[in-house]
Protein backbone atom coordinates (compact mmCIF):
# COMPACT_ATOMS: atom_id res chain seq x y z
CA UNK A 1 0.00 0.00 0.00
CA UNK A 2 1.94 3.16 -0.99
CA UNK A 3 1.23 6.08 1.46
CA UNK A 4 2.07 9.97 1.23
CA UNK A 5 1.68 12.90 3.39
CA UNK A 6 1.83 16.68 3.45
CA UNK A 7 2.11 18.28 6.94
CA UNK A 8 2.47 22.20 6.71
CA UNK A 9 0.48 23.17 10.01
CA UNK A 10 3.26 22.76 13.32
CA UNK A 11 0.68 24.85 14.80
CA UNK A 12 -2.20 22.84 14.94
CA UNK A 13 -2.63 19.04 16.17
CA UNK A 14 -5.35 18.03 14.09
CA UNK A 15 -4.61 14.38 11.60
CA UNK A 16 -6.16 14.37 8.53
CA UNK A 17 -6.24 10.96 6.95
CA UNK A 18 -6.97 9.80 3.73
CA UNK A 19 -10.49 7.70 3.38
CA UNK A 20 -8.91 4.80 1.07
CA UNK A 21 -8.07 1.60 1.45
CA UNK A 22 -5.96 -1.52 0.13
CA UNK A 23 -6.80 -4.01 -1.71
CA UNK A 24 -6.29 -7.59 -1.09
CA UNK A 25 -7.63 -10.80 -2.26
CA UNK A 26 -11.17 -11.44 -3.71
CA UNK A 27 -13.44 -11.72 -0.89
CA UNK A 28 -16.99 -11.17 -1.42
CA UNK A 29 -20.36 -12.46 -0.76
CA UNK A 30 -22.61 -11.06 2.19
CA UNK A 31 -21.89 -12.90 5.96
CA UNK A 32 -22.52 -12.59 9.33
CA UNK A 33 -20.12 -10.84 10.40
CA UNK A 34 -18.56 -7.62 8.85
CA UNK A 35 -15.22 -8.49 8.03
CA UNK A 36 -16.18 -11.88 6.11
CA UNK A 37 -16.65 -12.42 2.95
CA UNK A 38 -16.75 -15.47 0.10
CA UNK A 39 -13.84 -16.02 -2.30
CA UNK A 40 -14.83 -15.32 -5.91
CA UNK A 41 -12.55 -17.10 -8.02
CA UNK A 42 -14.32 -15.99 -11.41
CA UNK A 43 -15.70 -12.99 -13.37
CA UNK A 44 -19.59 -12.35 -12.15
CA UNK A 45 -21.38 -13.01 -15.09
CA UNK A 46 -23.72 -10.68 -16.81
CA UNK A 47 -27.49 -11.20 -15.23
CA UNK A 48 -30.47 -10.71 -17.40
CA UNK A 49 -32.28 -7.89 -15.40
CA UNK A 50 -30.74 -6.14 -12.31
CA UNK A 51 -33.51 -5.83 -9.25
CA UNK A 52 -35.12 -3.16 -8.00
CA UNK A 53 -33.90 -0.39 -6.16
CA UNK A 54 -34.86 3.02 -4.43
CA UNK A 55 -33.39 6.71 -4.78
CA UNK A 56 -33.29 10.18 -3.24
CA UNK A 57 -33.29 13.00 -5.58
CA UNK A 58 -34.19 16.50 -5.59
CA UNK A 59 -36.03 17.88 -2.70
CA UNK A 60 -35.31 14.85 -0.77
CA UNK A 61 -37.95 12.82 -3.24
CA UNK A 62 -37.73 8.83 -2.41
CA UNK A 63 -38.59 7.19 -5.93
CA UNK A 64 -38.08 3.30 -6.79
CA UNK A 65 -36.95 1.99 -10.06
CA UNK A 66 -37.12 -1.20 -12.04
CA UNK A 67 -35.65 -2.16 -14.99
CA UNK A 68 -37.58 -4.10 -17.86
CA UNK A 69 -38.06 -5.56 -20.77
CA UNK A 70 -41.95 -5.29 -21.22
CA UNK A 71 -44.75 -3.76 -19.37
CA UNK A 72 -44.01 -1.70 -16.26
CA UNK A 73 -45.08 -3.76 -13.24
CA UNK A 74 -47.68 -1.86 -10.47
CA UNK A 75 -45.29 -0.88 -6.86
CA UNK A 76 -47.65 -2.10 -3.84
CA UNK A 77 -47.23 0.85 -1.52
CA UNK A 78 -48.57 -0.45 2.07
CA UNK A 79 -50.53 -3.24 0.66
CA UNK A 80 -52.33 -0.71 -2.38
CA UNK A 81 -50.94 -1.39 -6.08
CA UNK A 82 -50.12 1.61 -7.92
CA UNK A 83 -48.87 1.85 -11.18
CA UNK A 84 -45.06 2.69 -12.60
CA UNK A 85 -44.35 4.78 -15.71
CA UNK A 86 -41.69 4.19 -18.35
CA UNK A 87 -38.79 6.78 -18.23
CA UNK A 88 -38.05 5.75 -22.09
CA UNK A 89 -39.23 3.74 -25.01
CA UNK A 90 -36.85 0.98 -26.30
CA UNK A 91 -34.75 1.84 -28.97
CA UNK A 92 -32.08 -0.99 -30.65
CA UNK A 93 -28.79 -0.47 -28.45
CA UNK A 94 -31.61 0.28 -25.59
CA UNK A 95 -33.46 -2.95 -25.46
CA UNK A 96 -35.07 -2.76 -22.33
CA UNK A 97 -36.59 -0.04 -20.36
CA UNK A 98 -36.73 1.65 -16.25
CA UNK A 99 -40.17 2.30 -14.78
CA UNK A 100 -40.41 4.72 -11.84
CA UNK A 101 -43.01 5.57 -9.23
CA UNK A 102 -42.99 8.08 -6.41
CA UNK A 103 -43.01 6.61 -3.02
CA UNK A 104 -44.55 8.67 -0.65
CA UNK A 105 -43.40 10.28 2.78
CA UNK A 106 -44.83 8.08 5.09
CA UNK A 107 -45.12 4.88 3.53
CA UNK A 108 -43.78 1.91 5.41
CA UNK A 109 -44.00 -1.02 3.04
CA UNK A 110 -43.07 -0.96 -0.41
CA UNK A 111 -42.38 -3.99 -2.97
CA UNK A 112 -42.25 -4.52 -6.61
CA UNK A 113 -42.94 -7.89 -8.29
CA UNK A 114 -42.86 -9.17 -4.73
CA UNK A 115 -39.00 -7.75 -3.79
CA UNK A 116 -39.39 -5.59 -1.14
CA UNK A 117 -37.66 -2.47 -0.62
CA UNK A 118 -36.24 -1.00 1.99
CA UNK A 119 -38.79 1.90 2.79
CA UNK A 120 -35.96 4.28 5.26
CA UNK A 121 -37.09 4.02 9.10
CA UNK A 122 -35.43 6.12 11.41
CA UNK A 123 -32.23 9.24 11.20
CA UNK A 124 -29.31 7.49 8.94
CA UNK A 125 -26.64 5.97 10.66
CA UNK A 126 -24.54 3.96 8.19
CA UNK A 127 -23.62 5.51 5.16
CA UNK A 128 -21.24 3.77 2.60
CA UNK A 129 -19.29 5.56 -0.46
CA UNK A 130 -18.44 4.21 -3.49
CA UNK A 131 -17.09 6.31 -6.90
CA UNK A 132 -15.40 5.40 -10.15
CA UNK A 133 -16.67 1.70 -10.44
CA UNK A 134 -16.60 0.94 -14.44
CA UNK A 135 -13.83 -1.20 -16.20
CA UNK A 136 -11.69 0.82 -18.02
CA UNK A 137 -11.35 0.18 -21.78
CA UNK A 138 -9.58 3.29 -23.52
CA UNK A 139 -8.71 3.04 -27.19
CA UNK A 140 -7.52 7.01 -26.77
CA UNK A 141 -5.57 6.43 -23.49
CA UNK A 142 -4.34 3.25 -24.44
CA UNK A 143 -5.59 1.93 -21.27
CA UNK A 144 -7.08 -1.81 -21.09
CA UNK A 145 -8.20 -3.02 -17.61
CA UNK A 146 -8.78 -6.68 -17.07
CA UNK A 147 -12.47 -6.41 -16.69
CA UNK A 148 -12.42 -10.20 -16.59
CA UNK A 149 -10.44 -10.75 -13.47
CA UNK A 150 -12.16 -9.97 -10.23
CA UNK A 151 -8.58 -9.10 -8.94
CA UNK A 152 -7.58 -6.10 -11.67
CA UNK A 153 -11.47 -4.88 -11.51
CA UNK A 154 -13.50 -5.96 -8.10
CA UNK A 155 -15.89 -3.90 -7.94
CA UNK A 156 -18.13 -7.09 -7.73
CA UNK A 157 -16.29 -7.29 -4.85
CA UNK A 158 -16.62 -4.31 -3.44
CA UNK A 159 -20.41 -3.91 -3.87
CA UNK A 160 -20.92 -7.27 -2.39
CA UNK A 161 -18.87 -6.81 0.94
CA UNK A 162 -20.90 -3.49 1.32
CA UNK A 163 -24.03 -5.17 0.77
CA UNK A 164 -22.61 -7.40 3.79
CA UNK A 165 -21.59 -4.04 5.81
CA UNK A 166 -25.70 -3.40 5.53
CA UNK A 167 -25.68 0.19 4.64
CA UNK A 168 -29.18 2.44 5.01
CA UNK A 169 -28.19 5.18 2.18
CA UNK A 170 -25.39 4.35 -0.47
CA UNK A 171 -23.98 7.50 -2.30
CA UNK A 172 -22.60 7.00 -5.57
CA UNK A 173 -20.06 9.61 -6.20
CA UNK A 174 -20.45 9.45 -10.07
CA UNK A 175 -18.39 7.76 -13.05
CA UNK A 176 -20.26 4.19 -13.83
CA UNK A 177 -19.07 3.29 -17.40
CA UNK A 178 -15.84 3.45 -18.62
CA UNK A 179 -15.79 0.44 -21.25
CA UNK A 180 -15.81 2.91 -24.33
CA UNK A 181 -13.24 0.96 -26.55
CA UNK A 182 -13.59 -2.41 -28.07
CA UNK A 183 -11.23 -4.70 -26.39
CA UNK A 184 -7.73 -5.23 -28.13
CA UNK A 185 -7.69 -8.40 -30.17
CA UNK A 186 -6.37 -11.28 -28.13
CA UNK A 187 -6.73 -9.33 -24.98
CA UNK A 188 -7.93 -12.11 -22.88
CA UNK A 189 -8.59 -9.48 -19.68
CA UNK A 190 -11.41 -8.10 -21.32
CA UNK A 191 -12.30 -10.52 -23.85
CA UNK A 192 -15.99 -10.58 -24.92
CA UNK A 193 -16.81 -7.53 -23.25
CA UNK A 194 -19.33 -4.76 -24.75
CA UNK A 195 -18.26 -1.07 -25.09
CA UNK A 196 -20.04 2.02 -25.78
CA UNK A 197 -23.24 3.82 -24.72
CA UNK A 198 -25.25 0.81 -24.86
CA UNK A 199 -27.68 -1.71 -22.34
CA UNK A 200 -25.02 -4.63 -22.27
CA UNK A 201 -22.44 -2.12 -21.56
CA UNK A 202 -24.46 -0.60 -18.39
CA UNK A 203 -25.33 -3.88 -17.18
CA UNK A 204 -21.72 -5.33 -17.64
CA UNK A 205 -19.72 -2.29 -15.98
CA UNK A 206 -22.68 -1.21 -13.41
CA UNK A 207 -26.37 -3.02 -13.01
CA UNK A 208 -24.65 -6.51 -13.35
CA UNK A 209 -21.75 -6.13 -10.22
CA UNK A 210 -23.86 -4.02 -8.41
CA UNK A 211 -26.70 -6.44 -8.04
CA UNK A 212 -26.24 -7.65 -4.94
CA UNK A 213 -26.34 -3.90 -4.24
CA UNK A 214 -28.83 -2.20 -5.65
CA UNK A 215 -31.97 -3.48 -3.51
CA UNK A 216 -30.07 -3.42 -0.29
CA UNK A 217 -30.97 0.58 0.91
CA UNK A 218 -32.10 4.25 -0.60
CA UNK A 219 -29.07 5.43 -3.04
CA UNK A 220 -27.97 9.08 -4.18
CA UNK A 221 -26.38 8.67 -7.59
CA UNK A 222 -24.39 11.34 -9.15
CA UNK A 223 -23.54 12.06 -12.51
CA UNK A 224 -19.82 11.75 -13.43
CA UNK A 225 -17.59 13.28 -16.60
CA UNK A 226 -18.19 9.95 -18.10
CA UNK A 227 -21.98 10.54 -18.43
CA UNK A 228 -21.23 13.43 -20.76
CA UNK A 229 -23.63 13.85 -23.59
CA UNK A 230 -20.18 13.25 -25.49
CA UNK A 231 -19.84 10.11 -24.43
CA UNK A 232 -22.69 7.98 -22.15
CA UNK A 233 -25.46 10.29 -20.94
CA UNK A 234 -28.43 8.18 -22.85
CA UNK A 235 -27.75 5.30 -19.98
CA UNK A 236 -27.27 7.71 -17.49
CA UNK A 237 -30.37 9.63 -17.95
CA UNK A 238 -32.46 6.21 -19.37
CA UNK A 239 -31.75 5.07 -15.56
CA UNK A 240 -30.22 6.64 -12.85
CA UNK A 241 -30.54 10.43 -13.26
CA UNK A 242 -32.91 11.36 -10.59
CA UNK A 243 -35.27 13.82 -12.28
CA UNK A 244 -38.19 13.59 -14.62
CA UNK A 245 -36.80 12.15 -18.37
CA UNK A 246 -36.26 14.31 -21.03
CA UNK A 247 -35.00 12.93 -24.67
CA UNK A 248 -33.02 15.62 -25.47
CA UNK A 249 -29.14 15.33 -23.79
CA UNK A 250 -28.92 18.02 -20.76
CA UNK A 251 -25.42 19.43 -20.79
CA UNK A 252 -25.80 21.21 -17.10
CA UNK A 253 -28.78 19.68 -14.72
CA UNK A 254 -29.87 22.30 -11.99
CA UNK A 255 -28.33 21.68 -8.82
CA UNK A 256 -31.09 20.57 -5.78
CA UNK A 257 -30.56 19.88 -1.85
CA UNK A 258 -31.52 16.49 -0.29
CA UNK A 259 -33.11 17.00 3.23
CA UNK A 260 -32.83 13.48 4.72
CA UNK A 261 -33.21 12.17 8.22
CA UNK A 262 -29.85 13.58 10.14
CA UNK A 263 -28.24 15.05 7.31
CA UNK A 264 -28.28 17.29 4.39
CA UNK A 265 -27.34 16.97 1.16
CA UNK A 266 -26.65 19.65 -1.24
CA UNK A 267 -25.22 17.92 -4.64
CA UNK A 268 -24.11 19.46 -8.41
CA UNK A 269 -23.71 17.74 -10.90
CA UNK A 270 -20.05 18.93 -12.05
CA UNK A 271 -19.83 16.57 -15.52
CA UNK A 272 -19.06 19.92 -17.56
CA UNK A 273 -16.52 21.36 -14.97
CA UNK A 274 -13.69 21.11 -16.68
CA UNK A 275 -10.27 20.33 -14.88
CA UNK A 276 -7.89 22.00 -16.03
CA UNK A 277 -8.96 24.51 -18.32
CA UNK A 278 -12.25 26.98 -17.56
CA UNK A 279 -13.94 28.08 -20.34
CA UNK A 280 -16.46 31.28 -20.04
CA UNK A 281 -19.94 29.09 -20.52
CA UNK A 282 -18.72 26.65 -18.20
CA UNK A 283 -17.76 29.04 -15.19
CA UNK A 284 -20.63 31.46 -15.92
CA UNK A 285 -22.89 28.28 -15.52
CA UNK A 286 -20.93 26.88 -11.83
CA UNK A 287 -21.31 30.32 -10.71
CA UNK A 288 -24.71 30.06 -11.02
CA UNK A 289 -24.59 26.85 -9.80
CA UNK A 290 -23.17 27.64 -6.99
CA UNK A 291 -24.70 30.89 -5.65
CA UNK A 292 -28.27 28.70 -6.17
CA UNK A 293 -27.19 26.21 -4.08
CA UNK A 294 -25.85 28.20 -1.17
CA UNK A 295 -29.33 29.72 -0.82
CA UNK A 296 -30.76 26.55 -0.57
CA UNK A 297 -28.26 24.49 1.57
CA UNK A 298 -28.80 24.64 5.54
CA UNK A 299 -25.12 25.44 7.59
CA UNK A 300 -23.65 21.90 7.52
CA UNK A 301 -25.12 20.70 4.72
CA UNK A 302 -22.81 17.65 2.69
CA UNK A 303 -21.62 19.02 -0.67
CA UNK A 304 -21.50 16.21 -2.55
CA UNK A 305 -20.33 16.31 -6.91
CA UNK A 306 -18.32 14.07 -8.90
CA UNK A 307 -15.11 16.16 -9.36
CA UNK A 308 -13.56 17.59 -6.26
CA UNK A 309 -13.53 21.44 -5.65
CA UNK A 310 -9.79 20.22 -4.55
CA UNK A 311 -7.57 17.69 -5.12
CA UNK A 312 -3.89 15.72 -5.35
CA UNK A 313 -3.16 13.72 -7.83
CA UNK A 314 0.71 12.93 -9.53
CA UNK A 315 0.17 13.70 -13.25
CA UNK A 316 2.35 12.13 -16.26
CA UNK A 317 5.05 14.96 -15.93
CA UNK A 318 5.19 14.59 -11.60
CA UNK A 319 2.96 17.76 -11.51
CA UNK A 320 0.20 17.75 -8.75
CA UNK A 321 -3.02 18.80 -9.26
CA UNK A 322 -4.82 20.86 -6.16
CA UNK A 323 -7.95 22.82 -7.59
CA UNK A 324 -10.36 22.45 -9.96
CA UNK A 325 -10.18 25.35 -12.67
CA UNK A 326 -14.27 25.69 -13.41
CA UNK A 327 -14.63 25.44 -9.99
CA UNK A 328 -11.90 28.05 -8.83
CA UNK A 329 -13.09 30.70 -12.10
CA UNK A 330 -16.28 30.46 -10.82
CA UNK A 331 -16.30 30.85 -6.93
CA UNK A 332 -12.73 32.09 -6.41
CA UNK A 333 -12.83 29.26 -3.94
CA UNK A 334 -15.01 30.39 -1.88
CA UNK A 335 -18.18 28.05 -2.32
CA UNK A 336 -20.48 30.27 -0.93
CA UNK A 337 -22.16 28.24 1.54
CA UNK A 338 -20.89 26.52 5.34
CA UNK A 339 -20.80 23.17 4.00
CA UNK A 340 -19.56 20.86 6.54
CA UNK A 341 -17.74 18.55 3.87
CA UNK A 342 -17.22 18.03 0.10
CA UNK A 343 -17.37 14.67 -1.16
CA UNK A 344 -16.56 13.68 -4.22
CA UNK A 345 -14.64 11.22 -6.92
CA UNK A 346 -13.10 11.72 -10.00
CA UNK A 347 -9.72 11.10 -8.70
CA UNK A 348 -9.43 7.18 -8.68
CA UNK A 349 -7.59 7.04 -5.27
CA UNK A 350 -9.01 7.78 -1.52
CA UNK A 351 -8.00 11.05 -0.39
CA UNK A 352 -8.61 13.83 2.53
CA UNK A 353 -7.22 17.53 2.82
CA UNK A 354 -7.39 20.17 5.10
CA UNK A 355 -7.25 23.78 5.12
CA UNK A 356 -5.58 26.42 7.25
CA UNK A 357 -7.95 27.88 9.54
CA UNK A 358 -9.69 31.25 8.35
CA UNK A 359 -9.41 29.77 4.65
CA UNK A 360 -13.00 28.86 4.78
CA UNK A 361 -12.89 25.36 3.02
CA UNK A 362 -14.52 22.50 4.18
CA UNK A 363 -12.59 18.97 4.15
CA UNK A 364 -12.35 17.57 1.11
CA UNK A 365 -13.19 13.81 1.14
CA UNK A 366 -11.83 11.71 -2.45
CA UNK A 367 -13.48 8.16 -2.54
CA UNK A 368 -13.12 7.33 -6.24
CA UNK A 369 -11.49 3.79 -5.80
CA UNK A 370 -14.31 1.40 -6.11
CA UNK A 371 -12.95 -0.35 -9.06
CA UNK A 372 -11.40 2.23 -11.92
CA UNK A 373 -8.01 1.49 -12.47
CA UNK A 374 -6.62 3.75 -9.99
CA UNK A 375 -4.33 6.84 -10.59
CA UNK A 376 -0.62 7.85 -9.61
CA UNK A 377 -0.02 9.21 -6.24
CA UNK A 378 2.42 11.45 -5.17
CA UNK A 379 5.67 9.27 -4.51
CA UNK A 380 7.11 12.13 -1.79
CA UNK A 381 5.70 14.54 0.06
CA UNK A 382 5.15 17.22 -1.45
CA UNK A 383 5.75 20.82 0.11
CA UNK A 384 2.77 23.55 -0.07
CA UNK A 385 4.62 25.55 -1.91
CA UNK A 386 4.99 22.58 -4.27
CA UNK A 387 0.83 21.95 -4.21
CA UNK A 388 0.69 25.89 -5.34
CA UNK A 389 -1.38 25.96 -2.44
CA UNK A 390 -0.97 27.92 0.44
CA UNK A 391 -3.67 26.83 2.64
CA UNK A 392 -2.99 23.66 2.32
CA UNK A 393 -2.57 22.30 6.21
CA UNK A 394 -2.46 18.56 5.87
CA UNK A 395 -3.02 15.74 3.43
CA UNK A 396 -2.79 12.14 2.55
CA UNK A 397 -3.30 9.86 -0.09
CA UNK A 398 -3.26 6.45 -0.31
CA UNK A 399 -3.81 3.94 -3.50
CA UNK A 400 -6.27 1.14 -3.42
CA UNK A 401 -9.19 -0.19 -4.37
CA UNK A 402 -12.30 -0.02 -1.23
CA UNK A 403 -15.00 1.83 -0.08
CA UNK A 404 -15.55 4.24 2.46
CA UNK A 405 -18.34 4.54 5.33
CA UNK A 406 -19.68 7.04 7.95
CA UNK A 407 -21.31 6.87 11.02
CA UNK A 408 -22.38 9.35 13.41
CA UNK A 409 -21.24 9.69 16.69
CA UNK A 410 -22.80 12.12 18.71
CA UNK A 411 -21.58 15.32 17.74
CA UNK A 412 -19.23 13.65 15.38
CA UNK A 413 -18.83 10.99 12.33
CA UNK A 414 -16.84 8.25 12.14
CA UNK A 415 -15.17 7.64 9.26
CA UNK A 416 -13.92 4.01 8.19
CA UNK A 417 -12.02 3.39 5.09
CA UNK A 418 -12.63 -0.29 4.18
CA UNK A 419 -10.58 -2.64 1.76
CA UNK A 420 -12.28 -4.76 -1.01
CA UNK A 421 -13.56 -7.33 1.84
CA UNK A 422 -15.16 -5.21 3.93
CA UNK A 423 -12.29 -5.08 7.06
CA UNK A 424 -11.98 -1.72 8.19
CA UNK A 425 -7.82 -0.08 7.90
CA UNK A 426 -8.52 3.20 9.58
CA UNK A 427 -10.76 4.44 12.68
CA UNK A 428 -11.53 8.47 11.93
CA UNK A 429 -13.12 10.82 13.94
CA UNK A 430 -14.58 14.00 11.99
CA UNK A 431 -15.48 16.85 14.01
CA UNK A 432 -16.06 19.10 11.01
CA UNK A 433 -14.23 20.58 9.35
CA UNK A 434 -11.20 18.53 11.16
CA UNK A 435 -10.65 15.34 11.31
CA UNK A 436 -8.38 12.78 13.32
CA UNK A 437 -7.61 8.94 12.61
CA UNK A 438 -5.91 6.59 14.22
CA UNK A 439 -5.56 2.62 13.70
CA UNK A 440 -8.85 0.41 13.55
Amino acid sequence: MERSRVRNRPRFGVLVAVIAVSLLALLSAPATALQTATPVAFPVAASPLPPAWLAFGPGGQLFARVIVAGACPAISLDGVNAPMTRRAETAPAFPVVACEAVVPFGVTAASIAGQALPIPAGPFTRIAVIGDTGCRLDDWGKEFQACNDPRAWPFAQVAASVAAWKPDLIIHVGDYLYRESPCPEGDAGCAGSPFGDTWDTWNADFFTPAASLLGSAPWVFMRGNHETCERNAKGWFAYLDPRPFQDACQRFTDPYVAPLNGLTLAVIDSAEAADTKESSEETAEYAREFAQLAEMARAGSWLVTHRPVWGILSGKSGEFEVDNATYTAATGNALGADYGLVLSGHIHLSEALAFAPGSGRPLQIIGGNSGTALDQIPTASPTAGQLGDPEVATAETLSSFGFLTLEPDGHAWKATPRDVSGTPLLACTMVLPEMGCAAP
